[in-house]
C-alpha cells in the first residue's frame, strides 16, 4: 500500500515539473512570455494548494482507497488532454485539473502510514515519501528533456497519461482503508467527525499555523527554483544547454531526495526539530544567494550548489513536525493544512518570478521575450529573502515539538 501511494506522490512530482523540462516547446506553442509560462506552471500549484484542506478532512473521513484511485485518473486524463490541445486556456485548465488529482498524493502516502505504520517510524517514512517523490522530479527533467530529442513532446505526454492509468488501476487492488488491529483513536478512518469539526480541531493548534509557515517559505523555492525556473536561468542567463540545464537543475530534487531522510535522522539524532530547521533554512539560502549572485557557473559548480540548496533546504520537518503536534485521527487534515500553506508558497513564487522577470525586461526596454542575467538577479532575489525570513520569523516561534519514543 505504501508503495503505490509513494509511487503516485513520484508520479504526479513527474508531472508538476515536466513544463520546466519543455518550457521552450510550450514557449513556441502557445506563443508565450515568462509571465503566461508562469500563469500555466502555476495552475498546477493553484489547484492544490486549494484542495488541500478539504483532500485532508476527506482522507480522514473516508479513506485513501477510493480517493486515491480517482485522483491518480484525474492526473492521467489531464496529462492526455494537455498532450492534445493547441488552447493556451485549455493547457492551463488541464495543467489544474492535474494539480487537482495530484493534491491527494502526499496526504495519501501520509495517513496510510499512520494507519498502517507504527509511530515511531512516521519520520523515517515520512523522509522515504519524500525521497520517493522527488525521484520523480528529477525523472520529470532530464530524462524528460533527453526523450524530447527523439520524441514529441505530445506524444510522450500521452505516453505518461497511460502509465497513470495503470498505477490507478494498481491503486483500487492494493490499498485499504482500514487497519482492524487498530482502534478509531489509534487512526483508522472516523466517518462520524466532519470537515469543520477536523479543521477546528487543527486551526485551534497555534503551533500548526507556525509549522506551516515554515513550509510555505520552503516549499516555495524548492519548487518556483528547483521544478520551474532554474531550467530557463541556467539556459538564458549562463548560455547552459536545455538538456544540460535539466540535469543541474534536477541536483535540487536529488538533493531533496537524499537529504529528507538524513534531516529526518538527524532530527532524531538531536533530539530536535528546530535546530535541523534552523541549519538547512541557513544553508539553502547561502546555496541560493550564490547561484544568484555568483558571475560565472559552471556546470560542476551549479550542480553542487543546487544539490545542496535541495538537500538542505528541503520541507520534511514540517510534516514530521505536524504529526508530533496533532493527534492520530487528525493527520490527514493537518498534512492538508501544512501542505496547502506550502503549495500557495509555491503557486505565488511560481507566477511572480515569472512576472518579475517580464517587469525587468520591460524596464530594460527589451520588447522580445529574451531575459539576461540581470532580469534573472532581479526576479530571483526573494529565495535566499524566504530562506532567512524562516530563521527570523517562523523558528523564532515554533516550539520544540520532538516527542521521545
Amino acid at each position: 500500500m505504501f508503495g503505490v501511494a509513494s509511487f503516485f506522490y513520484l508520479y504526479e512530482f513527474l508531472l508538476r515539473v515536466a513544463p520546466s523540462a519543455m518550457f521552450q516547446q510550450l514557449l513556441d506553442v502557445y506563443k508565450i512570455d515568462a509571465t503566461q509560462l508562469g500563469l500555466l506552471s502555476s495552475s498546477y500549484y493553484l489547484a492544490y494548494a486549494s484542495l488541500q484542506l478539504p483532500v485532508g478532512a476527506w482522507m480522514d473521513r473516508l479513506g485513501p482507497r477510493r480517493l486515491l484511485t480517482a485522483a491518480i485518473l484525474l492526473c492521467a486524463v489531464s496529462t492526455i488532454l494537455s498532450a492534445n490541445t493547441n488552447s493556451f486556456a485549455v493547457a492551463c485548465l488541464a495543467r489544474f485539473l492535474i494539480g487537482a488529482g495530484s493534491a491527494f498524493a502526499f496526504i495519501s502516502c501520509m495517513k496510510i502510514v499512520a494507519i498502517w505504520f507504527e509511530r515511531p517510524l512516521f519520520p523515517l517514512l515520512t523522509g522515504l515519501t519524500l525521497t520517493v517523490g522527488t525521484l520523480g522530479a528529477v525523472a520529470g527533467k532530464y530524462p524528460i528533456a533527453f526523450a524530447l530529442n527523439w520524441m514529441d513532446w505530445r506524444h510522450l505526454l500521452n505516453v505518461i497519461g497511460v502509465a497513470g492509468i495503470v498505477v490507478a488501476l494498481a491503486s483500487w487492488w492494493f490499498i485499504r482503508d482500514t487497519n482492524p488491529s487498530i482502534s478509531e483513536d489509534n487512526g483508522t478512518t472516523s466517518t462520524e467527525s466532519s470537515f469543520w469539526q477536523n479543521l477546528r480541531a487543527v486551526a485551534s493548534n497555534r503551533q500548526n499555523w507556525w509549522i506551516a509557515l515554515y513550509g510555505l517559505l520552503t516549499t516555495g523555492p524548492t519548487d518556483a527554483f528547483g521544478g520551474m525556473w532554474g531550467d530557463p536561468y541556467l539556459v538564458h542567463a549562463h548560455g547552459f544547454a536545455q538538456s544540460e540545464a535539466a540535469i543541474v537543475a534536477s541536483m535540487t530534487f536529488l538533493g531533496l531526495a537524499l537529504g529528507s531522510p538524513f534531516l529526518g535522522w538527524l532530527s532524531a539524532s538531536w533530539s530536535s526539530r528546530r535546530k535541523p530547521m534552523v541549519l538547512g533554512a541557513l544553508i539553502a539560502a547561502l546555496s541560493l544567494a550564490a547561484i544568484v549572485y555568483l558571475p560565472v557557473l559552471t556546470p560542476l559548480t551549479a550542480g553542487i550548489l543546487f544539490f545542496t540548496f535541495g538537500f538542505f533546504g528541503n520541507y520534511v520537518l514540517c510534516f514530521v513536525a505536524v504529526r508530533d503536534v496533532n493527534q492520530t485521527r487528525y493527520v490527514g487534515t493537518a498534512v492538508g493544512f501544512a501542505n496547502m500553506a506550502s503549495m500557495v508558497g509555491s503557486t505565488t513564487l511560481m507566477y511572480c518570478i515569472g512576472h518579475l522577470l517580464d517587469y525587468s525586461r520591460k524596464l530594460s526596454g527589451v520588447t522580445e521575450t529574451v531575459y539576461n542575467i540581470s532580469d534573472y538577479q532581479f526576479a530571483l532575489n526573494i529565495l535566499p529573502i524566504a530562506y532567512v525570513l524562516c530563521i527570523v520569523l517562523v523558528l523564532s516561534k515554533m516550539k520544540e515539538s520532538f516527542q521521545p519514543q
